[in-house]
């Protein structure tokens, strides 16, 4: 019983601390490296594939600052889209878990959840939330916590990618 309390108190402190330094203890994603293949099922809106930007925020629905940092992207989204700016919310958590949810708190934004060829899985995603920027490309330029992107921070990454 100790064991699963601290194991729960690790797992909570992970998806709260705001900081991207602690968060990748956990998490494998490199800078410059390749996004990986996928097979994600978008449950609304397709992405737009002519991006020359795109934000990649993993999510769950039980992830409070998950859920805190929606609001943020939904404006990103809208604020910078019309810049080839893309958010794509992505989630382990299956389409009816995560569908109630959505009746609830709108995401604005393509969102998906994992198929056989997990983001999750190939990018070492284990600590919730967690955010990258990928270009074009394809290749990944920016990793971190959804509460440290800043409008300018998106300016900045759109004025590399040709946005």
């Amino acid at each position: 019983m100790k064991t699963l309390l601290i194991t729960v108190a690790l797992l909570f402190g992970a998806c709260n601390i705001a900081t991207a330094g602690f968060v990748d203890l956990f998490n494998g994603v490199k800078v410059g490296s390749q996004l990986p293949e996928s097979d994600l099922k978008y449950l609304a809106k397709i992405p737009d594939k002519n991006a020359n930007l795109t934000l990649i925020d993993f999510w769950a629905t039980w992830c409070v600052p998950c859920r805190e940092s929606i609001p943020m992207l939904n404006a990103l989204h809208a604020k910078f889209a019309s810049e080839g700016f893309e958010v794509i919310g992505i989630t382990k958590e299956s389409e009816e878990v995560v569908a109630p949810f959505l009746e609830k708190m709108p995401i604005l934004y393509p969102h998906a959840v994992e198929g056989a060829k997990s983001l999750h899985k190939a990018l070492g995603i284990k600590a919730l939330p967690y955010a990258i920027f990928v270009n074009k490309s394809g290749k990944i330029l920016w990793r971190g916590q959804p509460s440290e992107i800043t409008e300018s921070l998106v300016q900045s990454l759109l004025a590399k990618s040709g946005g």
